[in-house]
């Protein structure tokens, strides 16, 4: 297993959704990342299959890349996982790097077990972001053990997500043990929180260690 690189942000947000701080604009974040020496950044904006800004986003991130910044900037996005499995994604873009995220609540523990096998078996659906049990409900030791393998025979890594603080330690040791692929997500929706991990400093530890 590969260690978590604290100068890779995989998971940041910017001003092309209506709940981030107006001064996270693409050149602003970027701004701010190559400041605190970040070598990798992933804008994962929020998107839904109606989303209409997509090409000016993407045209943004572009110009920014070919200015020359020694950054790797990758271009992707963040969609919510439905109840039948899919994500609210536009098809055409689907090359692009895409985390799939649970934002509502199932209150079924089967019905949110089988929608996130199903959207891991997705393709185009590169990372599982911020992943955790909900209230009502935990997973079983061999259950983890089956989405591990779940995991690592569609290649997918797991976010360890800073906002969130998740997964959970108990999973941690498990997808660990089990050799799934993980990195990190500031999930940053304001600038101070881009590349900013301390908030879970102990699952760094955790998995590098």
């Amino acid at each position: 297993m590969r260690l978590l690189d604290l100068k890779k942000d995989y998971h940041v947000h910017c001003n092309y959704n209506d709940h981030s701080s107006r001064e996270l604009s693409i050149e602003n974040v970027t701004r701010i990342a190559e400041k605190i020496n970040l070598n990798t950044l992933a804008f994962t904006e929020h998107v839904r299959k109606t989303s209409d800004w997509i090409p000016k986003y993407l045209e943004e991130i572009d110009r920014i890349v070919s200015s020359g910044t020694k950054m790797t900037i990758i271009s992707g996005f963040e969609a919510k996982i439905l109840n039948d499995g899919t994500v609210d994604f536009p098809s055409e873009y689907e090359g692009y790097f895409l985390i799939a995220s649970f934002h509502t609540k199932f209150y079924n523990k089967q019905n949110w077990l089988s929608a996130l096998k199903s959207a891991i078996s997705l393709q185009h659906v590169k990372v599982i972001g911020h992943l955790a049990p909900e209230e009502s409900f935990e997973l079983t030791e061999d259950e983890l053990i089956e989405l591990s393998t779940l995991l690592k025979e569609n290649e997918k890594t797991v976010e360890i997500n800073a906002k969130y603080r998740r997964p959970p330690m108990k999973w941690l040791r498990i997808f660990k043990e089990n050799h799934v692929n993980l990195h990190l997500g500031s999930d940053a929706h304001r600038i101070t929180e881009i590349g900013n991990f301390n908030s879970i400093t102990n699952l760094i530890e955790f998995i590098n260690n």
